[in-house]
């Protein structure tokens, strides 16, 4: 959307934001004279923050007070105010001495990655681990519990495991060897999406029609993959700096971010649709959905390896947070994540 501010316009509106988010007090013209524009008088800044608000920009919670954008005034300022910044020197050291530690598994790395967002950020960090279809295989094997029992042991490349139980015919402890040795020799280095589309594809080959230990190898390892249940894992870090902002001045906000941090399934939709757009995306306010966190924003991105989405990070806090030190926060850990799995 393209927004019909002149430079003075915009220099008022950035100087009342800039000003907002660092006390969280409305703003008024005489701060704003002295601190910022100093080349411009208190009048005329009036007469500019009286036309903000009649554009939607700014409001005014009390007739003597001074004003506070909206959520439009900072989707202006983001999409044509602010300058964008690399992340600092010292936050990209602290990233990568943190998360360069051989002994973390990816789970750990995940935490890490989440518990560094909310530090740096001081806001609440959201991480969906990647999804199990995107993990290459490197091993998978069959356990007989009992004579309607096997147990599923899948192994990422990654070194990540996978457990889950399949109910359903007695199979022989050796018949199970030779299915997953089957497997494993001709599905390994797969990522499980690859091994779902093989299987799929060679049950109706010549080669399973003949060779029962092909055939019943196939068949199980399809129902295999078919129990693992693809749910999101999600890491949140930082829901106690949510609850300790100002912001949350009433018991009825503090109630919703408390439901909206229970219902993950929400957070995971919205999460997801950032996926759809590679980059750093922004929601305020309403642009939320799902969530219902009106006066609050999420910073977001996915992380990839290739053109493949494998997961999504956020960072969700008060709608005046600190967007030139976010914004380059979660593009670069994005990027981190990508890279740093692209062998997942």
């Amino acid at each position: 959307m393209a927004y019909m501010l002149g430079e003075r316009d915009k220099s008022i509106l950035e100087a009342i934001i800039q000003e907002y988010v660092a006390t969280g007090e409305p703003v008024g013209s005489r701060v704003v004279s002295r601190k910022y524009v100093l080349n411009i008088s208190p009048a005329t800044v009036r007469n500019v923050m009286a036309d903000l608000e009649e554009m939607g920009f700014l409001y005014q919670p009390h007739v003597s007070a001074g004003r506070i954008p909206t959520p439009e005034g900072f989707r202006c300022f983001l999409d044509e105010i602010m300058e964008f910044k690399a992340l600092s020197r010292g936050d990209r050291t602290m990233i990568a001495r943190s998360l360069a530690k051989p002994v973390l598994s990816l789970k750990e790395t995940i935490k890490q990655a989440s518990h560094l967002l909310s530090h740096i950020s001081q806001n609440a960090a959201i991480v969906i681990m990647p999804k199990l279809e995107a993990f290459f295989l490197k091993r998978i094997e069959f356990v007989r519990l009992d004579a309607k029992k096997i147990l599923v042991i899948l192994v990422s490349r990654s070194g990540v495991v996978y457990n889950q139980f399949v109910h359903g015919e007695d199979i022989l402890q050796d018949d199970l060897v030779s299915y997953s040795n089957y497997l494993n020799t001709y599905y390994a280095d797969l990522t499980i999406q690859e091994m779902r589309d093989a299987l799929l594809q060679e049950i109706s080959s010549e080669k399973a029609r003949f060779d029962r230990i092909v055939s019943q190898a196939i068949g199980l390892g399809m129902v295999a993959l078919d129990c693992f249940e693809d749910t999101p894992d999600i890491v949140i870090e930082g829901k106690e700096s949510v609850f300790n902002s100002p912001d949350l001045a009433d018991l009825d906000k503090l109630r919703e971010i408390l439901n909206t941090f229970e219902d993950k399934g929400r957070i995971v939709r919205i999460l997801n649709m950032v996926l759809e757009i590679p980059g750093v995306r922004v929601l305020l306010g309403e642009e939320m959905g799902y969530l219902g966190m009106h006066d609050f924003s999420m910073v977001a991105s996915g992380y990839y390896r290739g053109d493949i989405p494998l997961g999504s990070l956020g960072v969700i806090g008060p709608i005046r947070m600190d967007y030139s030190r976010v914004i380059p926060l979660v593009g670069y850990m994005a990027n981190y994540l990508s890279n740093m799995l692209e062998d997942l």
